[in-house]
Protein backbone atom coordinates (compact mmCIF):
# COMPACT_ATOMS: atom_id res chain seq x y z
CA UNK A 1 0.00 0.00 0.00
CA UNK A 2 1.43 3.56 -0.88
CA UNK A 3 1.56 5.49 1.67
CA UNK A 4 -0.46 8.64 2.64
CA UNK A 5 1.66 11.79 1.37
CA UNK A 6 2.81 13.98 4.31
CA UNK A 7 3.92 17.32 3.09
CA UNK A 8 4.24 18.46 6.38
CA UNK A 9 7.29 16.51 7.72
CA UNK A 10 9.40 13.83 5.29
CA UNK A 11 8.75 10.42 5.79
CA UNK A 12 11.84 8.93 8.21
CA UNK A 13 13.45 5.94 7.38
CA UNK A 14 13.22 3.11 9.13
CA UNK A 15 16.05 1.70 10.97
CA UNK A 16 16.69 -1.81 11.73
CA UNK A 17 15.52 -3.69 14.84
CA UNK A 18 17.83 -3.72 17.50
CA UNK A 19 19.34 -6.94 18.30
CA UNK A 20 19.25 -5.90 22.16
CA UNK A 21 15.81 -5.77 23.95
CA UNK A 22 13.66 -2.64 23.00
CA UNK A 23 13.60 -1.80 26.48
CA UNK A 24 17.49 -1.51 26.66
CA UNK A 25 17.42 0.30 23.32
CA UNK A 26 15.34 2.84 24.11
CA UNK A 27 17.15 3.65 27.09
CA UNK A 28 20.44 4.37 25.32
CA UNK A 29 18.07 6.02 22.90
CA UNK A 30 17.38 8.90 25.13
CA UNK A 31 20.58 9.28 26.41
CA UNK A 32 21.10 10.85 23.20
CA UNK A 33 17.86 12.10 22.75
CA UNK A 34 18.34 16.17 21.55
CA UNK A 35 15.52 16.84 23.59
CA UNK A 36 14.47 15.69 26.84
CA UNK A 37 11.69 16.83 29.15
CA UNK A 38 11.64 16.59 33.25
CA UNK A 39 9.15 13.74 34.07
CA UNK A 40 6.55 13.36 37.15
CA UNK A 41 5.66 10.20 37.36
CA UNK A 42 2.29 9.39 39.46
CA UNK A 43 2.13 6.62 41.83
CA UNK A 44 0.81 3.01 40.96
CA UNK A 45 2.89 4.01 37.41
CA UNK A 46 5.26 1.50 35.77
CA UNK A 47 8.26 4.05 35.13
CA UNK A 48 10.35 2.24 31.89
CA UNK A 49 13.73 2.01 31.76
CA UNK A 50 13.98 4.34 29.22
CA UNK A 51 12.96 7.02 31.58
CA UNK A 52 14.82 6.46 34.85
CA UNK A 53 18.34 6.65 32.37
CA UNK A 54 16.76 9.76 30.60
CA UNK A 55 18.80 13.50 30.91
CA UNK A 56 16.76 15.87 32.49
CA UNK A 57 17.18 18.93 30.22
CA UNK A 58 14.42 21.75 29.32
CA UNK A 59 13.32 22.92 25.91
CA UNK A 60 14.09 26.61 25.50
CA UNK A 61 11.20 26.79 23.09
CA UNK A 62 8.35 24.48 22.64
CA UNK A 63 7.73 23.31 19.16
CA UNK A 64 5.10 21.22 17.52
CA UNK A 65 4.94 18.33 15.19
CA UNK A 66 2.87 16.23 13.15
CA UNK A 67 1.80 13.13 15.24
CA UNK A 68 0.68 10.01 13.56
CA UNK A 69 -1.67 8.11 15.65
CA UNK A 70 -4.46 5.15 14.83
CA UNK A 71 -6.84 2.43 15.58
CA UNK A 72 -7.14 -0.92 14.41
CA UNK A 73 -9.30 -3.70 15.41
CA UNK A 74 -7.41 -6.51 13.58
CA UNK A 75 -9.94 -9.29 14.96
CA UNK A 76 -8.87 -11.84 17.09
CA UNK A 77 -7.05 -15.06 15.59
CA UNK A 78 -9.15 -17.54 17.06
CA UNK A 79 -12.45 -15.95 15.66
CA UNK A 80 -13.03 -17.09 12.39
CA UNK A 81 -16.66 -17.92 11.29
CA UNK A 82 -16.02 -18.34 7.52
CA UNK A 83 -17.98 -15.62 6.25
CA UNK A 84 -17.55 -14.75 2.31
CA UNK A 85 -13.87 -12.66 1.72
CA UNK A 86 -13.00 -13.47 5.64
CA UNK A 87 -9.89 -15.28 5.75
CA UNK A 88 -7.78 -17.19 8.82
CA UNK A 89 -5.33 -14.98 10.49
CA UNK A 90 -2.45 -16.55 9.11
CA UNK A 91 -4.27 -15.92 6.03
CA UNK A 92 -4.84 -12.26 6.30
CA UNK A 93 -1.92 -10.84 8.13
CA UNK A 94 0.40 -9.97 5.75
CA UNK A 95 -2.34 -7.35 4.47
CA UNK A 96 -2.99 -6.07 8.08
CA UNK A 97 0.67 -5.85 8.11
CA UNK A 98 1.15 -3.68 4.56
CA UNK A 99 -1.80 -1.46 5.62
CA UNK A 100 -0.04 -0.36 8.96
CA UNK A 101 3.14 0.28 7.68
CA UNK A 102 1.07 2.18 4.82
CA UNK A 103 0.67 4.90 7.16
CA UNK A 104 3.81 5.41 8.59
CA UNK A 105 2.52 5.60 12.14
CA UNK A 106 4.23 6.89 15.73
CA UNK A 107 1.04 5.56 17.74
CA UNK A 108 -1.32 2.58 17.14
CA UNK A 109 -3.83 0.68 19.23
CA UNK A 110 -4.70 -2.43 18.46
CA UNK A 111 -7.52 -4.19 19.65
CA UNK A 112 -8.40 -7.94 19.78
CA UNK A 113 -4.92 -8.62 19.12
CA UNK A 114 -5.47 -11.79 21.18
CA UNK A 115 -2.74 -12.86 24.08
CA UNK A 116 -3.59 -16.56 23.12
CA UNK A 117 -0.93 -19.21 21.47
CA UNK A 118 -1.49 -19.11 17.84
CA UNK A 119 -1.78 -22.41 16.10
CA UNK A 120 -0.13 -22.10 12.37
CA UNK A 121 2.52 -23.58 11.06
CA UNK A 122 3.93 -20.10 10.11
CA UNK A 123 4.66 -18.06 13.41
CA UNK A 124 8.47 -18.52 14.51
CA UNK A 125 8.70 -18.79 17.06
CA UNK A 126 6.12 -21.80 17.40
CA UNK A 127 4.87 -20.63 20.69
CA UNK A 128 3.68 -17.00 19.33
CA UNK A 129 0.46 -14.94 20.44
CA UNK A 130 -1.29 -12.92 18.07
CA UNK A 131 -0.18 -9.41 18.77
CA UNK A 132 3.93 -10.72 18.95
CA UNK A 133 3.15 -12.09 15.83
CA UNK A 134 2.05 -8.79 14.52
CA UNK A 135 5.08 -7.22 15.99
CA UNK A 136 7.77 -9.41 14.66
CA UNK A 137 6.21 -8.84 11.07
CA UNK A 138 6.17 -5.36 11.51
CA UNK A 139 9.69 -5.24 11.93
CA UNK A 140 12.26 -1.90 12.05
CA UNK A 141 11.60 0.21 15.33
CA UNK A 142 8.37 -0.94 16.30
CA UNK A 143 7.81 -1.46 19.89
CA UNK A 144 4.95 -2.31 22.76
CA UNK A 145 4.46 -0.67 25.76
CA UNK A 146 3.21 -3.67 27.57
CA UNK A 147 3.87 -6.92 26.26
CA UNK A 148 3.02 -8.98 29.25
CA UNK A 149 0.16 -11.59 28.47
CA UNK A 150 -1.52 -12.16 31.42
CA UNK A 151 -1.92 -9.83 34.97
CA UNK A 152 -0.84 -13.11 36.79
CA UNK A 153 2.76 -14.20 39.27
CA UNK A 154 2.94 -16.66 36.23
CA UNK A 155 1.90 -14.31 33.61
CA UNK A 156 2.76 -16.67 29.98
CA UNK A 157 -0.80 -18.79 31.44
CA UNK A 158 -4.26 -17.66 32.69
CA UNK A 159 -4.50 -21.41 34.51
CA UNK A 160 -4.41 -21.25 38.08
CA UNK A 161 -3.59 -17.63 38.02
CA UNK A 162 -2.56 -15.80 41.36
CA UNK A 163 -3.42 -12.29 40.37
CA UNK A 164 -0.44 -9.93 40.21
CA UNK A 165 -0.77 -6.39 38.45
CA UNK A 166 1.87 -6.28 35.54
CA UNK A 167 0.24 -3.98 33.25
CA UNK A 168 -1.39 -6.36 30.50
CA UNK A 169 -4.37 -5.67 28.72
CA UNK A 170 -5.61 -8.61 27.20
CA UNK A 171 -6.43 -7.91 23.28
CA UNK A 172 -5.66 -3.89 24.40
CA UNK A 173 -2.28 -2.78 23.50
CA UNK A 174 -0.21 -0.07 22.24
CA UNK A 175 2.37 -0.24 19.94
CA UNK A 176 4.63 2.86 18.61
CA UNK A 177 7.86 2.88 16.41
CA UNK A 178 10.72 3.38 19.22
CA UNK A 179 12.63 5.81 16.72
CA UNK A 180 9.99 8.53 17.42
CA UNK A 181 8.46 7.99 20.58
CA UNK A 182 10.00 7.16 24.16
CA UNK A 183 7.77 4.97 26.54
CA UNK A 184 7.83 7.46 30.24
CA UNK A 185 4.69 5.14 31.93
CA UNK A 186 2.44 2.67 30.90
CA UNK A 187 -0.33 0.17 32.71
CA UNK A 188 -3.51 -1.22 32.43
CA UNK A 189 -7.30 -0.91 33.85
CA UNK A 190 -9.78 -3.93 34.38
CA UNK A 191 -13.04 -2.74 33.55
CA UNK A 192 -16.60 -3.97 34.47
CA UNK A 193 -18.21 -6.31 32.14
CA UNK A 194 -21.87 -7.86 31.04
CA UNK A 195 -22.17 -11.02 32.94
CA UNK A 196 -20.93 -13.97 31.41
CA UNK A 197 -17.95 -11.92 29.45
CA UNK A 198 -14.49 -12.27 30.30
CA UNK A 199 -12.17 -9.99 31.32
CA UNK A 200 -11.67 -6.89 29.51
CA UNK A 201 -8.40 -3.86 30.40
CA UNK A 202 -8.09 -0.72 29.08
CA UNK A 203 -4.24 0.51 28.78
CA UNK A 204 -2.76 3.43 28.80
CA UNK A 205 0.88 4.99 27.96
CA UNK A 206 2.20 8.10 28.69
CA UNK A 207 4.90 8.36 25.67
CA UNK A 208 7.28 11.47 24.68
CA UNK A 209 7.54 13.11 20.87
CA UNK A 210 11.42 12.45 20.62
CA UNK A 211 11.59 14.74 17.67
CA UNK A 212 9.73 18.02 20.45
CA UNK A 213 10.10 16.33 24.32
CA UNK A 214 6.56 16.91 24.11
CA UNK A 215 4.21 14.04 26.22
CA UNK A 216 1.42 12.74 26.18
CA UNK A 217 -1.28 10.56 27.53
CA UNK A 218 -2.32 7.43 25.06
CA UNK A 219 -5.68 4.90 25.70
CA UNK A 220 -7.07 2.25 23.93
CA UNK A 221 -10.59 1.11 25.23
CA UNK A 222 -12.53 -1.79 23.60
CA UNK A 223 -16.06 -1.71 25.06
CA UNK A 224 -17.69 -4.95 24.96
CA UNK A 225 -21.10 -5.77 25.16
CA UNK A 226 -24.36 -5.73 23.16
CA UNK A 227 -26.92 -2.62 22.79
CA UNK A 228 -28.76 -4.28 25.78
CA UNK A 229 -25.55 -3.58 27.75
CA UNK A 230 -25.54 0.21 27.01
CA UNK A 231 -25.34 0.98 30.80
CA UNK A 232 -22.16 -1.33 31.72
CA UNK A 233 -20.53 -0.13 28.30
CA UNK A 234 -21.03 3.40 29.65
CA UNK A 235 -19.39 2.28 33.37
CA UNK A 236 -16.33 1.05 31.04
CA UNK A 237 -15.90 3.96 29.74
CA UNK A 238 -16.40 6.14 32.48
CA UNK A 239 -13.83 3.78 34.33
CA UNK A 240 -11.51 3.92 31.60
CA UNK A 241 -11.60 7.56 31.31
CA UNK A 242 -11.15 8.05 35.27
CA UNK A 243 -7.75 6.04 35.03
CA UNK A 244 -6.57 7.88 32.11
CA UNK A 245 -7.35 11.02 34.06
CA UNK A 246 -5.48 9.54 37.13
CA UNK A 247 -2.65 9.28 35.40
CA UNK A 248 -2.01 12.52 34.32
CA UNK A 249 -1.28 15.14 37.21
CA UNK A 250 0.64 17.31 34.85
CA UNK A 251 -2.75 18.20 32.45
CA UNK A 252 -0.91 16.75 29.59
CA UNK A 253 -2.60 16.73 26.10
CA UNK A 254 -4.55 13.64 25.60
CA UNK A 255 -5.58 10.76 23.29
CA UNK A 256 -8.29 8.38 23.45
CA UNK A 257 -9.27 5.60 20.77
CA UNK A 258 -10.20 2.61 20.24
CA UNK A 259 -13.34 0.31 19.72
CA UNK A 260 -16.08 1.49 21.67
CA UNK A 261 -18.83 -0.60 19.85
CA UNK A 262 -21.54 2.17 19.50
CA UNK A 263 -22.51 4.22 16.78
CA UNK A 264 -24.33 7.84 17.02
CA UNK A 265 -27.38 6.56 16.09
CA UNK A 266 -27.41 3.92 19.22
CA UNK A 267 -30.04 4.17 21.82
CA UNK A 268 -30.77 5.94 23.96
CA UNK A 269 -27.43 7.80 23.39
CA UNK A 270 -24.01 7.25 22.22
CA UNK A 271 -23.09 6.33 25.41
CA UNK A 272 -18.95 5.68 25.65
CA UNK A 273 -18.62 8.41 22.96
CA UNK A 274 -20.90 10.74 25.63
CA UNK A 275 -18.94 10.31 28.53
CA UNK A 276 -15.76 11.55 26.89
CA UNK A 277 -17.05 14.47 25.07
CA UNK A 278 -18.80 15.86 28.09
CA UNK A 279 -15.19 15.77 29.84
CA UNK A 280 -13.58 17.84 27.42
CA UNK A 281 -12.90 15.52 24.46
CA UNK A 282 -13.70 16.94 20.91
CA UNK A 283 -14.51 14.26 17.78
CA UNK A 284 -12.04 15.52 15.06
CA UNK A 285 -15.00 14.59 12.94
CA UNK A 286 -18.16 16.18 14.31
CA UNK A 287 -20.04 12.90 14.64
CA UNK A 288 -22.41 14.43 16.46
CA UNK A 289 -25.78 12.47 18.06
CA UNK A 290 -27.77 10.82 14.97
CA UNK A 291 -26.21 13.35 12.46
CA UNK A 292 -25.70 12.19 9.15
CA UNK A 293 -23.50 15.52 7.69
CA UNK A 294 -20.22 16.48 10.30
CA UNK A 295 -21.02 19.11 12.93
CA UNK A 296 -18.90 20.82 14.28
CA UNK A 297 -15.87 18.96 12.61
CA UNK A 298 -11.75 20.39 13.61
CA UNK A 299 -9.99 17.70 11.29
CA UNK A 300 -8.69 19.85 8.43
CA UNK A 301 -8.44 17.49 5.40
CA UNK A 302 -10.86 14.26 5.45
CA UNK A 303 -9.57 11.07 3.71
CA UNK A 304 -12.40 8.56 3.17
CA UNK A 305 -14.04 9.46 6.05
CA UNK A 306 -17.52 8.31 4.48
CA UNK A 307 -17.33 4.73 5.07
CA UNK A 308 -18.21 3.01 8.00
CA UNK A 309 -15.32 2.02 10.53
CA UNK A 310 -16.84 -1.67 10.67
CA UNK A 311 -16.78 -4.13 8.25
CA UNK A 312 -18.87 -6.94 10.05
CA UNK A 313 -19.88 -8.66 6.97
CA UNK A 314 -16.39 -8.61 5.37
CA UNK A 315 -18.24 -7.02 2.46
CA UNK A 316 -16.22 -6.57 -1.04
CA UNK A 317 -18.03 -3.37 -0.91
CA UNK A 318 -17.08 -0.92 1.74
CA UNK A 319 -20.14 0.06 3.38
CA UNK A 320 -20.51 3.46 3.63
CA UNK A 321 -22.89 6.65 3.42
CA UNK A 322 -20.90 8.73 0.27
CA UNK A 323 -24.07 10.77 0.79
CA UNK A 324 -23.55 11.94 4.13
CA UNK A 325 -20.13 12.57 3.71
CA UNK A 326 -19.84 10.89 7.41
CA UNK A 327 -19.66 7.05 7.69
CA UNK A 328 -21.66 5.46 10.99
CA UNK A 329 -18.58 4.92 13.01
CA UNK A 330 -18.06 2.63 16.14
CA UNK A 331 -14.27 3.14 16.31
CA UNK A 332 -12.93 6.08 17.59
CA UNK A 333 -9.64 9.11 17.72
CA UNK A 334 -10.67 11.85 20.41
CA UNK A 335 -8.57 14.53 21.34
CA UNK A 336 -8.12 17.16 24.54
CA UNK A 337 -8.00 19.95 22.28
CA UNK A 338 -4.98 20.05 19.64
CA UNK A 339 -5.30 20.66 15.90
CA UNK A 340 -6.19 17.79 13.92
CA UNK A 341 -4.28 18.63 10.21
CA UNK A 342 -5.64 15.32 8.63
CA UNK A 343 -7.70 12.34 8.77
CA UNK A 344 -8.38 8.96 7.12
CA UNK A 345 -10.63 5.81 6.85
CA UNK A 346 -8.03 3.67 5.73
CA UNK A 347 -8.94 1.22 2.98
CA UNK A 348 -7.67 0.05 -0.60
CA UNK A 349 -10.36 1.07 -2.79
CA UNK A 350 -10.70 0.36 -6.85
CA UNK A 351 -12.86 2.53 -9.02
CA UNK A 352 -16.40 0.71 -7.29
CA UNK A 353 -15.59 1.19 -3.79
CA UNK A 354 -14.20 -2.48 -3.41
CA UNK A 355 -11.62 -3.27 -1.36
CA UNK A 356 -8.96 -4.19 -3.31
CA UNK A 357 -6.72 -7.67 -2.40
CA UNK A 358 -7.32 -9.63 0.71
CA UNK A 359 -9.82 -7.79 3.08
CA UNK A 360 -7.15 -7.24 6.53
CA UNK A 361 -10.20 -6.94 9.16
CA UNK A 362 -14.11 -6.49 9.84
CA UNK A 363 -13.06 -3.11 11.05
CA UNK A 364 -10.73 0.01 8.77
CA UNK A 365 -7.97 1.37 10.70
CA UNK A 366 -9.13 4.54 11.20
CA UNK A 367 -5.58 7.51 11.71
CA UNK A 368 -5.24 10.71 12.35
CA UNK A 369 -2.77 13.17 12.04
CA UNK A 370 -2.25 15.87 15.17
CA UNK A 371 0.09 18.34 16.48
CA UNK A 372 0.43 18.49 20.20
CA UNK A 373 -0.22 21.68 21.71
CA UNK A 374 2.86 24.00 22.88
CA UNK A 375 3.00 24.29 27.03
Amino acid sequence: MTPTSRPERGLLARRPRPTCSSRVWLAGAAALAALVLPVSVPAGSVLSPAAQAAPVATVATPVSAPLRVASYNIRNANSYEGRKNEKRWEDRRGAVVDTILGQDLDVLAVQEATQGLLHDEESEPKKINQYDDLLARLGGTWAITNGTRYNCVKDTSPNRCTYADKGASEGQRILYDAARIEVVAQGSKLLPVPKGKGDNYMAWAELRQRSTGQRFLFSNLHTVGTDKDYKVKNKQAEVALAELRAHNPDGLPMIAVGDWNSTRFEKPSNGPYDVYVKAGFVDPLGGKYKTHKPKGATVEHKIRTYLNSSNGDWARKAPNHKSWGLGSYIDYILTTEMRVSEWETVARLDKKGKIVGTIPSDHQMIRATVWLPTR
